[in-house]
């Protein structure tokens, strides 16, 4: 890839060293822009997990989990994965551990972890970069695609591997 836009450019006769200077003092300034928003999106996911708001969640959803027959032990990662990969990624790890990576509860991790995105990091991070105040319906339609990815994750590992 770099090799065809340096091409590119020589056939192009653009100067890319000047070219490559010139967006690496625009990403200064974007970096800059951004800080304010990820600091922000970082402490309130601290928050988040150490207030103890996140117990008190799973608290709640436990015996609706253990009605329906699916392992609680997965509640903290599909909770935290709209909010931040590297606290799901430390839920996952976690899971590998205790239950191992071919579990049931390893492989249902796994298909979640792969299924779902990083909602609010994402709105966050992009939206803040372009000053996107009012997200609309972007919050919704991001979690809903995350509610759906955990469930279709939870049916198919169930059809799949059980």
């Amino acid at each position: 890839m770099v090799v065809f836009i340096v091409i590119y450019g020589f056939m192009k006769k653009i100067d890319i060293y000047d070219t490559f200077i010139d967006g690496v003092k625009e990403s200064f300034s974007m970096i800059f822009n951004l800080f304010p928003t990820f600091i922000a999106m970082i402490l309130a996911i601290n928050l988040f997990i150490n207030s103890g708001v996140l117990d008190f969640i799973l608290s709640f959803l436990k015996p609706i989990f253990t009605m329906i027959k699916v392992p609680v032990q997965i509640l903290p990662l599909a909770l935290v994965r709209p909010i931040s990969g590297s606290a799901s990624l430390a839920y996952l790890n976690n899971i590998f551990s205790t239950y191992g990576p071919d579990s049931y509860l390893g492989l249902l991790g796994s298909v979640i972890q792969g299924c779902t995105d990083t909602t609010l990091y994402v709105i966050s991070l992009y939206f803040g970069s372009v000053g996107i105040k009012k997200i609309r319906y972007s919050l919704f339609g991001g979690l809903c695609a995350d509610l759906i990815g955990i469930v279709a994750s939870i049916i198919l590992v169930n059809l799949l591997f059980t």
